[in-house]
């Protein structure tokens, strides 16, 4: 065999990199081409921001073996791709992801309603809970016996109330409606002249139009 065909490995490409690095790492001294670079500069005028930044960006770059054109303005002007052909199978794929898509947000917004039937379902039965209290409490502000540091607390459980939606109401002098009142009594009177509210024994609750339980009242009807 002769030695040109022994020695195969010289006509193999071998692998190679350009240590571009302004420090030698091995003797911890500026290297004299960075130290070209610098007299240059010095030199002459000062890089902009805008030189530095693009330098940095490039060297990242070449870090990364990307190359970035130096007009990437074109970019902007591509045309997405086309929809695939009807019966390909690119179409048959798109389909399914599409369905995909949708029935995803549709089951997103059923576990978003749940989520919200099951919260206001957990008010509601706190409230109900509550209500024999707050009913005391009527009647304790009523009779005058709500003051003092009582008065404190009271008025700091219908604020915490009213911040996750639950409202009190009925109050006299409202119109009658059958729809969140529960009329206990009803007397004519002729200084009304629609259903009005005179005496309210028990307020209502409600949380938006969900009523927890109708206001229990007395009601004036006009005179015929």
């Amino acid at each position: 065999m002769t030695a040109e065909g022994n020695d195969k490995s010289s006509e193999e490409p071998g692998f190679t990199f350009s240590d571009k690095r302004r420090v030698d790492p091995n003797t911890g001294e500026v290297r004299p081409e960075a130290d070209a670079q610098s007299a240059s500069a010095e030199a002459g005028e000062e890089p902009t921001a805008d030189a530095n930044a693009e330098q940095a960006a490039a060297a990242d770059a070449s870090d990364l073996g990307v190359d970035i054109p130096s007009d990437a303005s074109g970019l902007e002007d591509i045309e997405p791709e086309a929809e695939p052909e009807p019966g390909s199978e690119a179409a048959g794929y798109l389909a399914d992801l599409k369905r995909i898509n949708a029935e995803y947000a549709a089951y997103r917004m059923r576990a978003d309603r749940e989520r919200e039937r099951a919260a206001l379902g957990g008010t509601i039965k706190v409230v109900e809970a509550l209500i024999p209290v707050l009913d005391e409490v009527k009647l304790a502000r009523d009779n005058g016996d709500v003051s003092g540091p009582f008065e404190t607390h009271v008025n700091k459980l219908i604020e915490s109330l009213n911040k996750v939606g639950v409202e009190q109401y009925g109050e006299v002098g409202d119109e009658f409606d059958p729809n969140i009142h529960e009329a206990l009594m009803q007397q004519a009177s002729d200084e009304v002249e629609n259903p009005t509210l005179f005496l309210v024994m028990q307020p209502g609750y409600r949380i938006g139009e969900r009523i927890i339980r109708a206001a229990r009242v007395g009601v004036q009807q006009p005179e015929d």
